[in-house]
This record gives structure tokens, C-alpha cells and sequence, in this order.
């Protein structure tokens, strides 16, 4: 899911030498090296304590609250980097079991914000919010959820208003992704590059994020080679990491995307997987072999638009657009996707289905919606330039 913000909710969320901005230099002429990875220890190591921590919380959870109100976080950590979505639907009941059971509870509230905003419930997110910050929620944790699902909904202006000054590496990270959004590529790439040279965590997971989080930026300014650079990155410190394995497939030769798809698949079950999969398989030739990941990957769609439309849609409409073969319900569910959360990519989305479609009205009404996001076009303005053309005014 993307669960582009895994830390905003997601938690939940870039080129200095080519647009300015300072603190990176890089030899344009040479093939591009990202800095020296920053060391963590094994995946499996962390994977492992992870999947520990929360069977502890939930045996421990009945009776001890620490452990019941950390439980959904660490739901949604896991789902978040897995690919795991049965994590989601647990991390949904648990975290709506716990604010029954602790209504005054601010932090409870807040974590119920949380889960609400990865599953891009934002209405519902930011009115716990709210209640939240009226029980003592910490302002700087209100602040950066808000700004987060700001971020999510096209209000980058407002989000970056709103972000708290942050010390820590995943911070930074964080505002270069906020700051390539804004259309400041050169000041997205100098936070990333200095939350790379300051991250200290053993960790695997963040240090992964921070990477995916980068090559998103690099994907949406249209740089292919550095956005690989950085999703092998990110695939080299955590191979389990699904997004991080979708994404690079899309840039990588069919053989080694299905390589790490299949280091994925042992435990995922997120239909982008099976998506990614399938298309690897048809560029390979295997044509039986994707018919049948496509339909794998059609089930598994199902099933979790069935349960968190909202959180899947523009996934969904993906899928449909291409190996789905839907073109009339991808444009339903990217324009679904596109007002619930109307960010560069949904948008676009929104746009590419109704001209698959022939749907002049709705590629025009996309382009309306555009226009009124605070988060400047980057990699979609030719696409939203040339259908404007044939919009009337």
C-alpha cells in the first residue's frame, strides 16, 4: 500500500546536482553511485525480532495495556514492509477494540489516527486527531500526523506549514520527500543525503524506507537510474521489503525482478506482489505462468478492496489498467482514488484511465482537479499539458 508515507501514518512517509540547492555534488557524466550504504544488521535478524515483539503483545495484550495500545503499530510495520495485508485488518480491529476500551486515552487515539491514515481513512483520521488533541496529545505528534495526511490529500503547502522541526534522520527523509512535492528537488535531495550520512540505527527497516522514500522522488522527477539506484538499495539492506521489490521491477530486466519477487512472495500476500510478478513473467515470455499470476494477483485485489477500498484503490485501478484488463473499473477506481487522496500520482492515474478509456469529461475533470492540488506537477506535466489542450476553458 503505498503507503508512499509508510511512518505517517505511515509511522507512515530529490536532485541537488541537476536542479541546485547545494550539499551534493555528483559527476553527471559518470553512471551514478549512491553514497556508501550506511551498515545494519541481517533483515532476518530484525524480520525475526519483529514478528517476536508482536506475538509477545498479543499474548501479553488481554491483560497488560503497553503492550495491547503498541500492538496495531507494529501491525502496520510489518504490513507496511511485507507486504503482509491480513496485518492491516488486524491492526484495524485491534487498534478500534483499544480506544473502546480506553476512550480518554490520547495515545491510543492517536495510534487509532494512525492505522485510520494507512488505510487512508483520512476524514476519520484527522476527527481522532482532534479528539486527541483535546485529550494532550503532544503538539509535534498532532502536527506531523496532520501534516502527513495533508500530504496524502494534495495540500503540500499546508503540510510543510504544519511539519515540526525534527532532528532525527527519518525526519529529514521525510521533509525531502515533502520538499520534492513541493517542487524543490535540490533541497529534497540535500535532507536525504544528510539523513543517509547521520543515520546511526542498526535497524534495516528505516534506513529501507529512507531509500524508498528517495527513489519515489527520483520516479516522480523522471530519473529511472536513480531511483534504481536507491530501490536496490533499499532491496539490499531489507530484500523482504515488497514495495521497494514492486517498484524496482518496473526498472529492472524481468529475470532479476522475479528474483525478488520471489524472496517477497514467502511471505506477502499484498496483490501488488502478484501484479508485479505477473507482468515479470510476460516480459520473460512465460505467458502461462503470468496468466495465472494475474489471476492470483485479480483474487487478491478482490478480497482487500472488499475490506479497505479506500487504502487500495489506486493499486487496484493499476492493476486493472494494465494486466487487469479492465479499463472501465481501473477509471473507477482511480477517480475514487484521486478524491479521496488527490496527490500527483492518483491524479494522473485519473487521467491516463479516462483517455484509456475515451472518456474526454473525465480526463477533463482530472485536469480540474489538478489544477487546485498545492503540490506542483513534476513528472505528470506533459501528460496534464497536452490533455488541457482539449479541455474548454
Amino acid at each position: 500500500m503505498k503507503r508512499t508515507l509508510t511512518a505517517l501514518l505511515l509511522c507512515f512517509a530529490a536532485s541537488a546536482c541537476r536542479h541546485g540547492g547545494g550539499g551534493v555534488s555528483i559527476d553527471a557524466s559518470a553512471k551514478f553511485q549512491p553514497s556508501p550504504r550506511p551498515k545494519t544488521q541481517s533483515p532476518e535478524i530484525s524480520i525475526n525480532n519483529l514478528d517476536g515483539e508482536i506475538s509477545d503483545a498479543e499474548r501479553r495484550a488481554p491483560k497488560e495495556p503497553f503492550f495491547r495500545d503498541g500492538l496495531p503499530d507494529k501491525l502496520v510495520q510489518r504490513a507496511s514492509y511485507l507486504g503482509t495485508t491480513k496485518d492491516y485488518d488486524e491492526a484495524d480491529e485491534t487498534s478500534r477494540k483499544n480506544l473502546e476500551l480506553e476512550p480518554n486515552n490520547s495515545q491510543v487515539m492517536m495510534t487509532r489516527a494512525h492505522v485510520l491514515s494507512t488505510l487512508h481513512e483520512f476524514d476519520d483520521a484527522l476527527k481522532e486527531l482532534d479528539v486527541a488533541a483535546a485529550h494532550g496529545a503532544p503538539g509535534d505528534d498532532v502536527a506531523r500526523a496532520r501534516a502527513g495526511i495533508d500530504l496524502a490529500t494534495g495540500k503540500c503547502v499546508e503540510a510543510d506549514k504544519l511539519w515540526p522541526p525534527m532532528p532525527f534522520p527519518i525526519d529529514k527523509a521525510t521533509r525531502g520527500a515533502m520538499q520534492q512535492r513541493l517542487g524543490r528537488p535540490g533541497v529534497a535531495e540535500e535532507l536525504f543525503e544528510r539523513a543517509r550520512v547521520e543515520f546511526k540505527d542498526v535497524s534495516p527497516f528505516p534506513l529501507a524506507w529512507m531509500d524508498f522514500e528517495r527513489a519515489r522522488a527520483f520516479e516522480r522527477e523522471g530519473d529511472r537510474e536513480k531511483a534504481r539506484a536507491y530501490l536496490e538499495d533499499a532491496l539490499a539492506a531489507l530484500p523482504q521489503y515488497a514495495h521497494a521489490a514492486v517498484h524496482a521491477a518496473t526498472v529492472e530486466p524481468p529475470d532479476v525482478a522475479i528474483g525478488h519477487l520471489l524472496v517477497v512472495e514467502k511471505r506477502a500476500d499484498d496483490p501488488d506482489v502478484f501484479a508485479a510478478h505477473a507482468d515479470a513473467l510476460r516480459r520473460e515470455k512465460h505467458d502461462d505462468e503470468a496468466r495465472a499470476m494475474t489471476e492470483r494477483a485479480r483474487a487478491r485485489f478482490e478480497d482487500v478492496l472488499a475490506k479497505h477500498p479506500q487504502a487500495f484503490a489506486d493499486h487496484a485501478a493499476r492493476f486493472f489498467l494494465g494486466e487487469g484488463g479492465d479499463v472501465k473499473r481501473a477509471l473507477a477506481l482511480a477517480k475514487s482514488a484521486a478524491a479521496n487522496g488527490p496527490t500527483e500520482e492518483t491524479l494522473e492515474l485519473w487521467l491516463l484511465a479516462a483517455r484509456a478509456a475515451g472518456d474526454d469529461a473525465e480526463a477533463c475533470a482530472a485536469v480540474a482537479a489538478a489544477e487546485k492540488t498545492t503540490c506542483p506537477l513534476r513528472g505528470s506535466r506533459a501528460n496534464f499539458d497536452l490533455a488541457k489542450k482539449t479541455c474548454k476553458p
